[in-house]
């Protein structure tokens, strides 16, 4: 059991996010949300989608290509460095420019504290980068996906993958970054009623406000292995059940049970928190 940023025990949340994993999924959600399709007719492909399946792949990217503009954007970069025989705090500092106040801060050290041989030091930077962002169009919806669209992205759903590409999920600077065991995602910071959107495809398995730390929670899964959740929304876009897809905005940026407004972005490979950066288009380091 740890403590989040919050404060407040994760082991409850533990629990919550290993359920969302095979078929404790829809056991769970049953008693927080609705799961269930809509009882409607579902439309038929025409048979000239049916028939030309790559004049499909080439509308779908062409629509993609046209909705991304490149975008800047600061994230917060954290490194460790290795304290070798005879290093100082100062000589560290000048190594990689930064100050000595920077460094006992980063690592909670005495500012005339002896360091040991071996010990590892944080080091945070900051830095620009660009990236394609996808822009929602007038009234946050995406163009409507065909059936062979929703088809493959509910094939994609059932299966297992190893990794899954993302978009940000939101403009603005990285405010908290992931920390092992002490946070559980990043945090995008930005104003009141800012976009959030879908960072892939996927289905929605929740969205609601079932879990008070969350706030307005959202979760999509994107495969069996790998899922993403977009928490302390302003307002709900999307409703549990529902086709994303990547690109698309699905909630309003706020500060529902958080003390800034920020979306809390994470990324759970089996249920757990892992970093979502690497999976993010930033550049090598």
């Amino acid at each position: 059991m740890f403590e989040d940023r919050t404060g407040q025990t994760a082991s409850g949340l533990t629990r919550f996010w290993m359920g969302l994993t095979g078929l404790g999924l829809t056991l769970l959600l049953g008693a927080c949300a609705n799961v269930s399709e809509p009882q409607t007719p579902q439309p038929q492909p025409d048979s000239s989608a049916a028939a030309n399946p790559a004049s499909d792949a080439a509308a779908s990217a062409a629509a993609q290509q046209a909705a991304s503009v490149p975008v800047q954007r600061t994230v917060t970069k954290t490194t460790y460095v290795r304290v070798r025989r005879g290093d100082s705090l100062q000589r560290i500092a000048s190594a990689h420019n930064v100050s000595v106040r920077e460094l006992t801060a980063w690592n909670h050290l005495k500012p005339n504290g002896r360091l040991r041989a071996g010990q590892s030091l944080k080091l945070v930077s900051t830095q620009t980068i660009t990236v394609q962002q996808a822009t929602p169009v007038q009234g946050g919806a995406v163009p409507a996906a065909n059936p062979a669209q929703s088809r493959a992205v509910a094939a994609e759903v059932g299966r297992h993958a190893n990794s899954v590409a993302l978009m940000w999920p939101a403009r603005g600077h990285v405010v908290e970054p992931f920390a092992p065991g002490t946070t559980r995602g990043i945090e995008i910071g930005g104003k009141a009623g800012d976009p959030v959107l879908a960072a892939a495809d996927g289905k929605v398995m929740y969205a609601g406000t079932g879990l008070n730390e969350y706030g307005s929670l959202i979760i999509v899964q994107h495969n069996k292995d790998f899922l993403t959740a977009y928490s302390h929304n302003r307002r709900l876009l999307v409703k549990t059940g529902d086709t994303v897809h990547q690109g698309q905005q699905i909630a309003e940026m706020g500060n529902e049970n958080n003390d800034r407004v920020a979306v809390l972005f994470e990324v759970r490979r089996d249920g757990k928190p892992v970093d979502p950066m690497p999976y993010l288009p930033t550049p090598q380091s």
